[in-house]
């Protein structure tokens, strides 16, 4: 087995590159050259948003990352120009990194200062667990609630805690 680079050999030529580190196999290209892993399709990434009485609910989709958290923001900065509280559903999330938590806390940071409040919804316990290991999972109000719930009813839930 020749060597290709560092952890990656070729099982036969023409055939596939296996990755040592992860013990994982790689087709090559056509012509059995190239030897490096294909880039992996990225995630897409949207933002839902449902306007309700009492404030905006903004469902979540995809990977939220370095990336994608600019297009968060954008949707964050328009729904946050009526200063009203603001409810972000995460159940659609496949993860989050720094970079969308980044995101998250400056919107918070923001509501409260204008008198609003951001509630999260729920998310998978993968993504929840980022919350966790950065230390910001208790920073937050949360609400186990699906992504059907109205603001109203999260008004109520958290002792009317929700501005118009």
């Amino acid at each position: 087995m020749g060597l290709l680079g560092e952890g990656l050999s070729r099982d036969a030529p023409g055939d596939h590159i296996a990755d040592m580190a992860d013990h994982r196999l790689v087709k090559t290209d056509l012509d059995g050259q190239d030897g490096t892993r294909p880039a992996p399709a990225p995630t897409p990434f949207d933002v839902c948003r449902v306007d309700r009485p009492l404030g905006a609910v903004l469902v979540l989709g995809g990977d939220l990352d370095l990336a994608t958290a600019p297009l968060l923001q954008q949707h964050l900065d328009r729904a946050m120009c009526s200063g009203a509280s603001l409810v972000i559903d995460l159940g659609g999330l496949g993860f989050i990194d720094s970079s969308g938590l980044e995101v998250l806390v400056r919107a918070d940071r923001r509501l409260r200062a204008s008198g609003g409040q951001l509630v999260l919804l729920g998310g998978s316990r993968a993504v929840y667990r980022v919350f966790e290991l950065a230390g910001v999972d208790r920073y937050f109000a949360w609400s186990d609630s699906p992504s059907g719930q109205t603001v109203a009813e999260l008004d109520r839930e958290l002792g009317g805690g929700m501005r118009s």
